[in-house]
C-alpha cells in the first residue's frame, strides 16, 4: 500500500476542488490531457469503450478521462449549474421588455341594483362584464436593469471556470488512478520476478545438498523464503486490484468491471532542477488556473452587487398603458316615441296657482345592445407616466449596500485565499519533486550496489562459503530497494505532472 499512500497524501495538497464559454472550456481540457501520439486518437475513445460491448478490458489514458469525465457526478452538478446560470443571464435580459397583462372579470347583481350606465338602482337582474389589457415599460430605474445583466454574465461566466476546474480536478484524480496501477503493475512483476529466482536457487541448492556439497537445511531455508515471497506476491496483487477498483470507481460506469490500463512510457526522474522556478510557475498557474479566474469574476460580481445596491436610492420610472371596455344587460338601445309632460310643480301668482308642465321626448327603451356594439362604444384608453421617488425606506437601501460591500471585500479575502493557497500548493508540489529526484537518485545507486553484492553472494552461497541469514538479508535488501525504487519513480512522475498542470503543459507521457 506504499504507493497508494504517497500519492494519495499529496493529492490533496496539489488540487483544489470547486464548485467555464464551452470552446474555450474543451480547447484548455483537451490541451491539458492529450498527449503525444494518443492525440490522434483520443477523439473516439470514449465512444467505442462505453457503446462498442458495453466491457473494457484494455483502456487507454484518454479514454479513462473521457468516460470518467462523461460520468461523474460532480462535473454533472457543475454543468446544470452553468445551465441555471445561463438561464438567469437570458432572463435578466428579458427584463428590459415591457410586461403586458389582461383581465376579464364577470358579476352578477340580483334584486334591486345599481345600474351601471344611469348610476341608479332598477329593480331586475343585472350582469356587467369589463375586458383589459394593460401593458408597462420601465424607462429609468438607477441602471438596475443593466447592472443585473452584466452580473449575471460575469456569474455565467464563473461557473463555467468552476466547470472547467472540476473536470480538470478528476483529470487529476484518473490519471492518479491510472499511475497507480501501472505502479503496482511494476511492483508484482518485481515480487514475481524474485520468486522465480527463489526457485532457481532452490533447485540449484538441492543438486548441491544432493552431491553433499550443502546442508539440507539451505533447502528448507530457501522454501520458507519462498513462501514469504509468494506472499509478497499476493500482497502486492491485492494493492494493484484495489488500484483498479479506485480507478473503476472514477470511471463510474457499471458495464466496466475490469480494466488493463495500457501501458505509457513515463520518463526515467533525474536530480537536475525543474525547468521553471516557484516564482515562474505560480506568475503562469494565476494567469490560468481556473479556480484564479473564478475568484476574480466573483470579485467583479460582488462589485456589481454594489451598484445593484446603490439602484434603490434612485427614481424608477415607468411608462404605463391600459385600455379596457365593459357590458352589460342593462345597456339597453331607446327610441322616442312623441312627447310627454313633465309636471315640475304648481306656481302662485297674482293669487291664482298655476301648474308648471313641460313637454319632453318620450324615451323608450329597446333591446340590450348588442355584446361588441357594447364594447366599442364604451372602450377607454389611458397612458400615463410614473415616477417612484424613494423618501424613507427604513434604512433598508442603506443596510443591502452596507451588505453588498461587505460581500465584496469577502469576495477579495476568497481571491487572496486562493492565490496563496495555490501558491503553497506550488512550493510543497517543488519541494516534493526535488525530494523525489533525489530518492529515486539515491535508490537507484543503492539498487546497483545491492545487485553487485547479491551476485556476489549467490556465488559464495553457492559455494558454501556463506549461511542462509547472510544470503537472505542481502536478497531481502535487493527486493526492498528495488520495489521502494519503482514507487520513487512514480512518485516522481506524478509530482512533475502536478507542476506541468500548474503552467497549463498537456500531461504527455
Amino acid at each position: 500500500m506504499g504507493v497508494i499512500k504517497t500519492f494519495n497524501a499529496k493529492w490533496s495538497d496539489h488540487v483544489t476542488y470547486i464548485k467555464p464559454n464551452d470552446n474555450q472550456m474543451k480547447s484548455h481540457f483537451y490541451k491539458l490531457l492529450l498527449a503525444g501520439t494518443l492525440l490522434t486518437s483520443g477523439n473516439i475513445y470514449a465512444q467505442t469503450a462505453i457503446q462498442a460491448n458495453r466491457n473494457v478490458s484494455k483502456i487507454t489514458l484518454v479514454q479513462a478521462v473521457e468516460i470518467a469525465l462523461q460520468n461523474n457526478i460532480s462535473v454533472k452538478q457543475s454543468q446544470v449549474q452553468v445551465q441555471n446560470n445561463d438561464l438567469l443571464l437570458r432572463q435578466a435580459k428579458f427584463n428590459r421588455l415591457p410586461s403586458a397583462s389582461s383581465n376579464i372579470s364577470e358579476s352578477f347583481s340580483f334584486g334591486r341594483s345599481l345600474n351601471p350606465f344611469t348610476n341608479s338602482y332598477d329593480s331586475q337582474n343585472i350582469n356587467y362584464n369589463n375586458i383589459g389589457v394593460n401593458a408597462s415599460v420601465i424607462l429609468f430605474n438607477g441602471s438596475l436593469l443593466k447592472n443585473n445583466i452584466i452580473q449575471n454574465d460575469i456569474n455565467l461566466k464563473a461557473s463555467q471556470l468552476d466547470l472547467q476546474a472540476m473536470k480538470e480536478s478528476i483529470s487529476l484524480q484518473v490519471v492518479l488512478a491510472y499511475l497507480n496501477i501501472l505502479s503496482a503493475e511494476d511492483q508484482l512483476s518485481i515480487a514475481q520476478s524474485q520468486t522465480e529466482i527463489t526457485k532457481l536457487q532452490i533447485e540449484r541448492t538441492t543438486k548441491l545438498v544432493n552431491a553433499g556439497s550443502l546442508p539440507q537445511s539451505n533447502v528448507l531455508d530457501l522454501k520458507a523464503q519462498l513462501a514469504n515471497e509468494e506472499t509478497t506476491v499476493v500482497n502486492n496483487q491485492t494493492i494493484l486490484d484495489l488500484n483498479k477498483l479506485t480507478l473503476i470507481q472514477l470511471l463510474n460506469d457499471r458495464s466496466i468491471t475490469d480494466v488493463q490500463p495500457e501501458r505509457v512510457s513515463v520518463p526515467i526522474p533525474n536530480s537536475q532542477s525543474y525547468d521553471a522556478s516557484i516564482a515562474q510557475i505560480y506568475d503562469i498557474a494565476q494567469l490560468n488556473q481556473p479556480v484564479v479566474k473564478a475568484a476574480d469574476l466573483r470579485i467583479l460580481s460582488a462589485a456589481k452587487g454594489v451598484d445593484i445596491a446603490r439602484a434603490g436610492l434612485l427614481p424608477v420610472l415607468s411608462l404605463n398603458g391600459s385600455i379596457s371596455a365593459n357590458q352589460s344587460n342593462a345597456q339597453k338601445s331607446t327610441r322616442v316615441d312623441g312627447t310627454k309632460d313633465n309636471y315640475l310643480g304648481d306656481v302662485v301668482f297674482q293669487g291664482q296657482t298655476i301648474p308648471l308642465v313641460i313637454k319632453q321626448p318620450n324615451y323608450v327603451s329597446g333591446e340590450t345592445i348588442g355584446y361588441f356594439d357594447q364594447l366599442n362604444n364604451t372602450q377607454n384608453k389611458v397612458f400615463g407616466l410614473n415616477l417612484n421617488i424613494p423618501i424613507f425606506s427604513k434604512f433598508q437601501n442603506k443596510t443591502r449596500i452596507a451588505q453588498a460591500n461587505l460581500q465584496k471585500i469577502n469576495a477579495e479575502f476568497e481571491a487572496q485565499k486562493t492565490r496563496l493557497t495555490l501558491r503553497q500548493n506550488i512550493e510543497q508540489a517543488y519541494v516534493n519533486l526535488t525530494n523525489a529526484a533525489k530518492r529515486f537518485d539515491a535508490l537507484t545507486v543503492q539498487v546497483q550496489a545491492l545487485e553487485e553484492s547479491f551476485r556476489a553472494a549467490d556465488s559464495k552461497f553457492n559455494a558454501g562459503a556463506i549461511d542462509y541469514v547472510s544470503y537472505s538479508l542481502q536478497k531481502t535488501n535487493l527486493d526492498k530497494a528495488k520495489a521502494n525504487q519503482v514507487q520513487a519513480k512514480y512518485d516522481f512522475v506524478f509530482r512533475t505532472k502536478i507542476l506541468d498542470y500548474y503552467q497549463n503543459k498537456p500531461l504527455t507521457f
